[in-house]
């Protein structure tokens, strides 16, 4: 499948009509559109999306109708009673037909606002043969249009073949999930089994078997319950399948689960260790940091109500020191004073017992020491301050020892704190706080319990199927009996018996063939993605739905699933898978291995800035693949990313994407190619 043109009339960014022709070449099969940023790359790769599916690519947050289609400077020329049409058409071909796909919406202004009423809408597909050009036939009805056109184009797999690498996320399309399996099918030609099996047994009331078995009569009211009763048993069978295949489904999700759990629990298991040692360490620091403020405010308070001795300290040695100097040999008896003399001179009698009387040799010997005590000699004084300043000495080396020891005390608090502190930060890196393995592990006991519910119930389903079975060949015995009346009756089941073994057939071929192209396609997906990224501590895989998981190395070995990817990662996810699928289309195709099923096509690739969040090296990787993998690329990118892809020897048309400074509007100019 190619695509020869599209056509865009005053979609977006672009105003009037605007054309590319892409290149079809065998040999040059890629076209480059090239543009800076914000000019309209993306703009044309919406184009072939809404022409397709009618649906824009949205942003997160956004809805369908957040978009207006119709180009700004038309809308803005409008009155109330203008008109305008947006259209794109895109013309395709494979190797037998050419496709014609339009679609065009008509808009009024809800003047003077600058907003488009939507009133009239249509899409239109004609088929040709490319022999013969001139011949179109037009497919009517949106539905066979649509059903048509995702047969060429399957939509779940857009994603991928219009490819937006700035602005990839996994969201879908009209916000609908992916789901590629089906699209896969169609791809690699195992739809047409789906198809036929679906048309011999799978349709109810519709089906070859179903009818072919109406057809069989018999005589009387009695067959006419047998075929009643097999048709309930079959309509039991049915309903049963169905909810053995929903069970399979729950029991697939779960056992993801919980491996997804177990392999969480087996990689951090040391981290519940370092959880236990956390708490422990917790309570260690609330301790320490408890003493650590006693001791603190201790501190403080010895500080707060001595220090000033420790301050002093220097000015009395110095006092002492000039007290010593000017003080000479004391006469005083220490801590007397001249009323102590006077006290005892009043008395009469001596503090040993001896009488003072007037005029005697014990008043004359008072009345001279009187002189030598204070206040009436300074030298009495100065020995007292030396005494006390000594005292004062002794005391204050004492508190500066004291008030050492308590600061060294803080001090080997703090340190002791500290290292608990760095212990706590030691083991946070370790691990995820956030990690609760209660949760978790409860979580695990929960999927556990989910799986083993869906088994029982899958089993149990799976019984009654066996039972209904059974049933249904007594009644088939019962009926045969009175079919053997009839000879129309005997071929009728003959070819009952015969679309049955086609079916049985048909199906065991299936899953052989399934199962085939899912290893294939598993082994090269994962070849693509190591030759495009050189990656060597991680891989990707396909699910039985073909959902892509990357994996990464773990430290304790194997791979676990990393689910949160950066926007690079998931581009180099989805480019493997493109390519695989592509590769696997093309070669396929190529050894004309299905030219008995229904016909398929290998796919184009549209690519929307693909490279802008990857480096120079995977660039130039990818870029050399893709014209090896497709039929046809056609690649919207910033100029500066050209150089490094590699590509010019494949190009078979380009274009630049222009717009001046003062124009609302781009316009797409040819630079070269196609003549």
């Amino acid at each position: 499948m190619r695509f020869k043109s599209l056509e865009m009339s005053n979609f977006m960014r672009y105003k009037g009509n605007n054309r590319i022709e892409f290149s079809c070449d065998d040999k040059k099969n890629v076209t480059i559109i090239l543009g800076d940023n914000t000019v309209g790359k993306t703009t044309i790769a919406q184009a072939f999306r809404w022409c397709l599916y009618g649906a824009l690519l949205t942003e997160r947050g956004k809805k369908q109708e957040d978009y207006q289609l119709l180009n700004n400077d038309i809308l803005a020329k409008m009155d109330a009673n203008s008109r305008a049409s947006v259209f794109i058409e895109i013309i395709a071909e494979d190797d037998r037909h050419v496709y014609q796909i339009r679609r065009e919406v008509q808009y009024t202004r809800l003047y003077p606002k600058m907003i488009a009423k939507e009133f009239y809408k249509k899409v239109a597909l004609y088929q040709s043969e490319k022999d013969d050009p001139d011949i179109k036939l037009e497919i009517q009805g949106d539905s066979e249009i649509n059903e048509l056109i995702n047969e060429l184009f399957p939509r779940n797999l857009s994603h991928y073949f219009l490819f937006d690498g700035e602005r990839w996320s996994d969201a879908t399309v009209d916000g609908v999930k992916e789901n590629i399996k089906d699209s896969v099918h169609i791809l690699t030609g195992l739809s047409a089994y789906q198809a036929a099996m679906k048309h011999l047994k799978d349709m109810g009331g519709n089906s070859v078997i179903r009818k072919f078995n109406d057809k069989i009569k018999g005589s009387g009211n009695i067959y006419d319950n047998l075929a009643e009763d097999r048709k309930q048993m079959e309509r039991k069978i049915e309903k049963c399948e169905e909810s053995v295949e929903t069970a399979k489904i729950n029991i697939t999700h779960y056992e993801t689960k919980c491996q997804e759990i177990e392999n969480y629990l087996e990689e951090n298991k040391n981290t519940e260790i370092l959880q236990n040692k956390y708490k422990q360490c917790q309570v260690v620091r609330r301790t320490q940091e408890e003493r650590k403020n006693s001791e603190y405010r201790a501190l403080v308070q010895r500080f707060s109500e001595k220090a000033f001795m420790i301050f002093a300290e220097p000015m009395i040695e110095a006092s002492l020191k000039m007290v010593k100097s000017v003080a000479g040999e004391r006469r005083d008896i220490p801590h007397m004073h001249q009323a102590s003399i006077d006290h005892i001179i009043k008395s009469g009698k001596c503090i040993c017992g001896h009488s003072i009387l007037p005029d005697s040799t014990e008043y004359q010997n008072l009345m001279e020491q009187k002189n030598y005590l204070p206040p009436a000699d300074i030298g009495s004084l100065l020995g007292e301050f030396e005494h006390i300043g000594r005292n004062w000495k002794n005391t204050t080396s004492d508190t500066f020892d004291d008030m050492r020891e308590s600061a060294q005390r803080v001090d080997d608090c703090l340190r002791a704190y500290e290292e608990t502190c760095n212990q706590l930060s030691s083991i946070e890196t370790q691990m995820n706080e956030q990690i609760d393995f209660k949760e978790k592990k409860n979580q695990l006991q929960h999927y556990r319990n989910e799986m083993k519910r869906h088994c029982n119930e899958k089993g149990e389903l799976e019984g009654r199927i066996e039972s209904y079975r059974k049933r249904i060949a007594t009644i088939e015995t019962d009926m045969r009996k009175q079919e053997a009346q009839s000879e129309e009756n005997k071929k009728w089941r003959m070819r009952v018996e015969m679309a049955e073994q086609v079916y049985a057939r048909m199906k065991k071929d299936f899953k052989e063939r399934e199962r085939e192209i899912f290893t294939e396609l598993n082994q090269q997906i994962q070849n693509n993605f190591e030759r495009m990224f050189n990656a060597k501590d991680k891989k990707i895989q396909l699910t039985e739905q073909y959902n892509i998981q990357m994996l990464y190395k773990t430290e304790i070995g194997g791979y676990r699933e990393e689910k949160n990817l950066s926007e690079g990662e998931k581009i180099a996810r989805n480019f493997a898978f493109i390519v695989t699928i592509m590769e696997y289309s093309r070669k396929k195709k190529a050894q004309k291995l299905m030219s008995d099923e229904i016909e398929n096509d290998t796919l184009p690739i549209v690519l929307d800035g693909p490279f802008s969040k990857l480096g120079d090296e995977n660039i130039r990787l990818i870029a050399k693949v893709l014209p090896e993998v497709s039929e046809q690329v056609i690649i919207f990118m910033l100029r500066k990313d050209w150089a490094y892809t590699g590509l010019d020897e494949y190009v078979g048309a380009s274009y630049s994407i222009d717009k001046d400074a003062d124009k609302s509007y781009a316009s797409i100019r040819r630079t070269g190619g196609i003549s």
